[in-house]
């Protein structure tokens, strides 16, 4: 009888590690993720800035061909078309951080250059560092205006992303359950 409840509580504890190795994760710390379905971003104006969206981790991501003389100027955070929170910036495009290799365009044969400007440390200042602010549960949309500034005839230009999606996750051990 001994050993048949010593093989019972061996396989639990066998199950319950493979349960935990399989369907248990950590995130490190609070973050929001972003869904950003605007589409491409063409300027008439400005055929040198390829395209302006956000990664997944809520970092701006920026494609252009140089010479660039456009300057990141401010972020407006909007909700149900009220301005909610501001991130100011003002650094130069070529001045962002390196986000990958550049890359020839098949169709241009241009030399594309490819910056991010992290913005999650923005996101949690502006919508809660506990998401209490404003989460994914809640009735309304969140619209992002991106403000650029031409240095040359400093003029500033906005271009809008309109179709976003905004979510929350809070850092500690998770449990993934599958859906069938």
């Amino acid at each position: 009888m001994r050993t048949f409840i010593g093989i019972v509580v061996t396989f639990f504890i066998f199950f319950i590690l493979i349960f935990m190795i399989k369907f248990v994760y950590v995130v490190p710390n609070n973050h929001y993720s972003i869904l950003d379905q605007t589409g491409e971003v063409r300027l008439e104006d400005y055929p040198e800035l390829k395209d302006m969206s956000f990664e997944y981790n809520a970092d701006l991501s920026v494609e252009y061909t140089e010479p660039i003389n456009l300057e990141l100027e401010k972020i407006n955070f909007r909700f149900n078309d009220e301005v909610i929170g501001t991130a100011e910036i003002n650094k130069n495009l070529s001045e962002l951080e390196d986000f990958a290799e550049p890359y020839i365009d098949e169709k241009t044969k241009e030399k594309i250059i490819r910056k991010i400007y992290p913005l999650q440390k923005e996101f949690l200042r502006i919508l809660g560092k506990n998401g209490e602010v404003y989460d994914s549960l809640e009735d309304g949309r969140f619209y992002i205006d991106i403000y650029i500034k031409d240095l040359k005839t400093n003029k500033t230009f906005i271009i809008k992303r309109n179709n976003i999606s905004i979510y929350y996750e809070s850092g500690g051990l998770k449990i993934f359950i599958p859906s069938v």
